[in-house]
C-alpha cells in the first residue's frame, strides 16, 4: 500500500490514484508475471529453455532493460514472480523477438533499439546470440553481436523472426516510424539471413531488402497467408502520432514468392480501408472467423470493432462489419486478436484498451473477449470483462493504463487458453527518491471458463 506521505502528495498534486490491482476482484484472475518494469514494451515467446513451455521477451522502453522471463516449468508455481534473465541495459529499446539465428540450437534474441542521445546511443537492429539452454539463466553466457549494419539511425517499433524465403534459415521483418530527428522512416523491411550457417554469426553477410520503404508506421503488423497462396504475406495498419489522418490505411502486402527476385524488391500493397478513425500503432488479428475456409481481419477504433471477411481470392475482396462498441469498451484501445478462448470451436475476438492522457475510467473492461451471437458473425456481438480498469487518472500523456499486448498459452497446463499480456506506463513515481513503482507489468490471466 502507498505511504501516508505519497498519498497525500498525490492528493495535493491533483491526481487520481489507482486501487491496488490485488483488491479488485476481476473476473479473470490475475497473476503477475513480472513487476519491476516501469514501461513494460514488447512481449514474444517462445520456449526458450527447452522445457516444453513459453518463455518470452520483454523490454522496458524507459529503462532501457533487454530480458527473458521463463515460464517456472512444470513443477514451478506460475502464480508466483517467474524468474528472468537481464541481458543488457541500453537506450529506449523498443521491442524484442525470439528465434534461432544462426542455427546452432540455440535460441537468440532480437531488439530493436531506439535513441539515447545522452548516452551515445543510436537505433538498430541489435542481436544477442543465446547460449545452450543450461546456461540461458546466466546472462555472460548470452553474447552481444551489435547492430545488423546498415539499420542504424531508423526508429523501429516491431520485429518477428520468421524464414520468409524458405531457405531454411531464420530472417528478421521490422518495421517502424518516422525519426524523430533525421526525418526517415523506418518502413517495413527484412533482413536476409546468410544461408550458410557459418555465415550468420558475421552480420555484415546479412542483406536488407524493402517491403515498403515508405511505410508511415510499422507497428502492430502480422504475417499471414492473406490470399493463401502458401507464402506469408503482411498486413499493416500504418496510422501513427505523424501520420496524416487522411493517409491512415489498414492494407496487406503480397508476398510475391518466397525465393523470388521479385522478393528482394518493394512488395505489391493492396488497401483494405482507409479511415480517419484509426488511433496511434493500431493492431490487426487474423484468423479465419466463420468456418468458410476464408481468413479475416479484425481491428479496433475508439467506438467500433471492425471484422473484415474475406469474400473471394481472385481477387482479395473484404466485407467490412462494424460491430459498435458498447459503452463498456467505448475507448482508446490498441491490442486486438481472435482467441477461441471457451473452447466452443467459434473463434472469439479478445481486446483490449489504452488511458487518454493518462484516464481509464474504472467502469471500462481494460481487457475483454466478445463472442458472437447467432449462427454466424455478424453485429451481435457479447461483451465479457476478463479485467476491469484500475481507474486510474493521472492527467499525465505518458502515465497511466496501457495494454501493449496479448498472447495466448496454456499457462498453468489446465488445457485451456490463458493470456499472457504487458502493460506500459502503469506506475507511480515517488518524488522523494526519484523512483517509480509499477503497479503491474507483465501478468497472464488466468482462464476461468473450462
Amino acid at each position: 500500500m502507498y505511504s501516508i506521505a505519497l498519498l497525500l502528495l498525490l492528493l495535493l498534486s491533483g491526481l487520481t490514484t489507482p486501487t491496488e490491482a490485488g483488491e479488485i476482484r476481476q473476473p479473470w484472475p490475475m497473476h503477475k508475471i513480472d513487476n519491476d518494469f516501469r514501461v513494460a514494451n514488447s512481449l514474444n515467446a517462445r520456449d526458450v529453455n527447452g522445457d516444453g513451455w513459453m518463455d518470452y521477451s520483454v523490454i522496458d522502453e524507459s529503462l532501457g532493460l533487454q530480458t527473458v522471463i521463463f515460464h517456472p516449468g512444470t513443477n514451478g508455481d506460475v502464480r508466483q514472480t517467474w524468474p528472468k534473465v537481464v541481458l543488457a541495459k541500453t537506450g529506449h529499446p523498443e521491442y524484442s523477438c525470439l528465434g534461432d539465428l544462426d542455427g546452432d540450437g540455440n535460441v537468440d534474441v532480437v531488439v530493436v533499439d531506439g535513441d539515447d542521445m545522452s548516452r551515445g546511443l543510436q537505433t538498430g537492429v541489435r542481436i544477442w546470440w543465446g547460449p545452450p539452454r543450461d546456461q540461458v539463466t546466466n546472462p555472460t553466457a548470452w553474447r552481444d553481436a551489435g547492430h545488423i549494419p546498415g539499420t542504424d539511425g531508423l526508429q523501429y517499433l516491431y520485429a518477428e523472426c520468421l524464414d520468409i524465403n524458405n531457405d531454411g534459415a531464420l530472417d528478421i521483418i521490422v518495421g517502424g516510424r518516422r525519426h524523430a530527428v533525421n526525418k526517415q522512416y523506418a518502413g517495413i523491411r527484412w533482413l536476409e539471413a546468410p544461408r550458410d550457417e557459418s555465415r550468420r554469426r558475421d552480420l555484415a553477410q546479412w542483406k536488407i531488402h524493402f517491403i515498403d520503404e515508405d511505410a508511415l508506421s510499422g507497428h502492430g503488423w502480422v504475417i499471414a497467408d492473406i490470399d493463401q497462396d502458401g507464402d506469408s504475406d503482411l498486413v499493416d495498419a500504418n496510422a501513427d502520432w505523424d501520420t496524416s489522418e487522411w493517409d491512415e490505411e489498414l492494407y496487406w502486402y503480397a508476398n510475391p514468392g518466397p525465393g523470388s527476385p521479385a522478393q528482394l524488391k518493394p512488395w505489391p500493397r493492396h488497401s483494405i480501408w482507409k479511415s480517419t478513425q484509426f488511433y496511434a500503432k493500431p493492431q490487426v488479428g487474423v484468423a479465419d472467423v466463420d468456418g468458410d475456409g476464408l481468413t479475416d481481419l479484425v481491428t479496433q477504433t475508439q467506438n467500433f470493432v471492425f471484422l473484415f471477411r474475406k469474400t473471394s481470392l481472385e481477387p482479395v475482396t473484404w466485407e467490412r462489419i462494424a460491430i459498435q462498441k458498447p459503452d463498456l469498451i467505448q475507448w482508446l484501445g490498441r491490442p486486438i486478436k481472435f482467441a477461441d478462448l471457451n473452447g466452443d470451436n467459434r473463434i472469439d475476438i479478445v481486446g483490449a484498451l489504452i488511458h487518454n492522457d493518462g484516464n481509464l475510467p474504472k467502469d471500462k473492461a481494460a481487457v475483454f473477449w466478445m463472442e458472437y451471437v447467432g449462427d454466424k458473425p455478424g453485429t451481435d456481438w457479447r461483451i465479457n470483462v476478463i479485467k476491469w480498469s484500475d481507474g486510474a487518472n493521472t492527467r499525465r500523456q505518458f502515465v497511466g493504463e496501457k495494454w501493449d499486448h496479448l498472447l495466448f498459452s496454456d499457462v498453468d497446463g489446465d488445457g485451456d487458453l490463458d493470456i499472457v499480456g504487458n502493460v506500459e506506463e502503469h506506475y507511480v513515481s515517488d518524488p522523494r527518491t526519484r523512483s517509480a513503482r509499477s503497479f503491474f507489468s507483465v501478468v497472464w490471466f488466468e482462464n476461468p471458463l473450462r
